[in-house]
């Protein structure tokens, strides 16, 4: 492999550890904020975190403001998990024998979660949908879409790094 490759591997390295942390960040962020808003000051919800305002779900109802809290800290952790699994890919990876069952386990797990996530989307997108009915809540938008077109992107892939995991198997064993 290239030196220019390499310093680029190391510095998404780098990138998806500081992605990693700062979805952590966020997640901590939102978690304290709604639970400030919950317990301390109500009004806490007209500015929840990242901007978003849902002081009129929680005056029209605790139960959907917490859901609606839980979706966007589910979002949030999805994208954190699927950080780390790229950080345990890089952990992984042996540019000597680059495919391996390890790696393709990993990154089929990805493309699970991701498609777990856009499931999830679109039920929320449903939910928001129907809250905005209610008028309870301004538009929301959550990445259903975004997160099927990535599974499917990333289990293409990992049935490809598998066929080379497989193929690399069987090449050693007849050499």
């Amino acid at each position: 492999m290239k030196t220019d490759s390499t310093h680029v591997l190391k510095i998404l390295h780098v990138v998806f550890w500081v992605l990693f942390i700062g979805f952590c960040i966020q997640i901590g962020s939102v978690l304290i904020s709604f639970l400030v808003s919950k317990f301390s000051n109500p009004a806490g919800a007209q500015n929840l975190s990242m901007g978003l305002n849902l002081l009129s779900l929680k005056s029209y109802s605790e139960a959907h403001y917490a859901g609606v809290v839980s979706l966007i800290v589910y979002f949030l952790v999805v994208k954190a998990y699927m950080a780390y699994l790229v950080i345990q890919i890089f952990r992984r990876l042996d540019f000597a024998v680059p495919f391996s069952a390890e790696v393709a386990a990993l990154i089929t797990q990805i493309s699970h979660v991701a498609l777990g996530a856009g499931v999830v989307g679109l039920g929320a997108a449903r939910y928001s949908k129907w809250l905005m009915k209610s008028g309870a809540v301004e538009a929301l938008t959550w990445p259903g879409g975004e997160f099927l077109l990535l599974a499917g992107i990333i289990f293409l892939i990992a049935r490809v790094f598998q066929k080379g995991a497989d193929i690399q198997a069987e090449n050693a064993l007849t050499v």
